[in-house]
């Protein structure tokens, strides 16, 4: 069964003075969802409508949408013209010759190629939009919704040649999966078989598909290194701490040096996420309660189930929140925050956002990566843990020392102002759609 809504309009409010811009998505944008995804689709959007009419075209799988009563209005309100829940299943049946173990292989590759193929109703309605509203650029987030709509084929043809194509690549999809394979290795006779092939296939799809598009934006500098044989025009587009304050930036939070609390915050339907906090609340939490009597980790965080809650909650010293109404109140109540992450792409946003609320973070080297300049400084302004010794060691040290994880906070606060901010955002997208409008009107000339 397919799930598909779309805004009743089906051309956009005309521009006064700017462009016509269409964003595919696979993640809706703030506030539907409270994750580090739909904030970034959100910071590309806002960042976008400095130009022009943005409208939104997603399509993703069943987590894209959120069961809720006034779901059309939200996404008539986030100007939203079509959400595709694509549920349909590959096709695939195995050569005569391969014996049962190929033939799960082979089923395999064909699950994950799936998401690389158009979907007829997201591609119908691409070009529909196309047709009626005459787009100036067309920008999507992550590879897979460019494809299943249409407006690029795995093979790296485009749609529309006249019409300018962004890719935001926050999570490059064969790193991706290459570091998840690498942190928890496929199981079975044929696990290392089929991680091979899938992650063969992956990369063949992406570096063509990727042949598409005119620029594309990366998170960091590591990203953009491992783009530099693909020949495709690249920025970095850092990810940076989301607020839904006017304002546009999170206001910090004054220390709390009497607390014993510490806080995780992320997205718990996420492997990495609940993966991490398994080891953290199994193999460090108890240590760091042992030599620090009172101590209190509190978990926040969507998608939280009862089995899960139960597991954590069973170790002393644990406090599963799951969803919080208020993240500020959980920031002030905590002494600083843990990012136990050892796989997983993309960079980890909760870090940024923690160091603009105020506080120092435990994190591992995984959760620093595309964050060269917070690993790299000195003074330090988080503490970082490559096992669990190192972890429970720091995780007692900045519990033990107030003055010391306040000193480290001011010094992360210092560097996201510095280099996280909504400014530089900003100033990278401007300067990709000034170059791809220059060129597109040198063009038409």
């Amino acid at each position: 069964m397919t799930h598909a809504r779309s805004n009743s309009a089906d051309v956009s409010p005309a521009p006064r003075n700017g462009l016509r811009i269409l964003l595919l998505t696979s993640v809706l944008p703030w506030p539907l969802r409270r994750n580090g995804g739909s904030q970034r689709t959100a910071l590309v959007r806002d960042a976008l409508a400095r130009h022009g009419v943005v409208d939104t075209l997603a399509i993703g799988g069943a987590m894209l949408v959120e069961p809720a009563a006034d779901l059309d209005e939200k996404l008539a309100a986030q100007n939203v013209v079509g959400c595709f829940v694509r549920d349909d299943k590959p096709t695939y049946r195995a050569p005569w010759y391969a014996p049962g173990p190929l033939a799960n292989v082979g089923a395999t590759v064909a699950k994950y190629e799936h998401v690389y193929t158009a979907f007829a109703p997201a591609q119908q309605r691409f070009m529909q939009l196309v047709a009626q509203n005459k787009y100036d650029v067309i920008v999507s987030r992550y590879l897979q919704p460019a494809i299943q709509c249409g407006a690029v084929t795995p093979g790296g043809t485009r749609a529309f040649q006249h019409i300018p194509l962004v890719l935001d690549f926050d999570d490059i999809d064969w790193l991706t999966l290459g570091a998840d394979i690498r942190s928890r290795p496929w199981r079975g006779v044929t696990g290392p078989l089929a991680a091979r092939r899938v992650l063969k296939r992956v990369t063949d799809i992406g570096t063509r598909a990727l042949q598409a598009f005119d620029h594309a934006w990366v998170t960091s500098d590591e990203d953009r290194a491992a783009l530099t044989s693909t020949n495709v025009a690249t920025s970095v587009l850092p990810n940076i701490a989301f607020s839904d304050d006017p304002a546009g930036w999170i206001k910090t939070i004054a220390p709390n040096d009497d607390t014993r609390e510490v806080l995780f915050v992320g997205d718990l339907q996420l492997p990495p996420n609940r993966d991490g906090l398994d080891r953290f609340v199994s193999r460090i939490w108890p240590g760091v309660c042992a030599r620090v009597p009172g101590a209190l980790l509190t978990i926040v965080g969507r998608g939280l189930t009862e089995q899960r809650k139960a597991q954590w909650s069973s170790t002393p010293g644990t406090n599963v929140l799951g969803f919080a109404p208020s993240l500020i109140e959980c920031y002030q109540r905590s002494a600083f925050t843990i990012a136990p992450l050892w796989f997983g792409g993309g960079t980890k946003i909760k870090v940024l956002e923690t160091l603009a609320f105020g506080r120092t973070a435990v994190v591992t080297p995984h959760a620093l990566r595309g964050y060269a300049a917070l690993r790299d400084a000195q003074p330090p302004c988080v503490a970082i843990a490559d096992d669990d010794v190192a972890f429970v060691n720091a995780c007692v040290t900045l519990l033990s020392d107030a003055p010391a994880r306040g000193a480290m906070a001011l010094r992360g606060r210092a560097m996201v102002e510095q280099l996280f901010s909504p400014a530089r955002f900003h100033e990278t997208v401007d300067a990709t759609m000034r170059q791809l409008l220059k060129t597109a009107r040198k063009e038409t000339v």
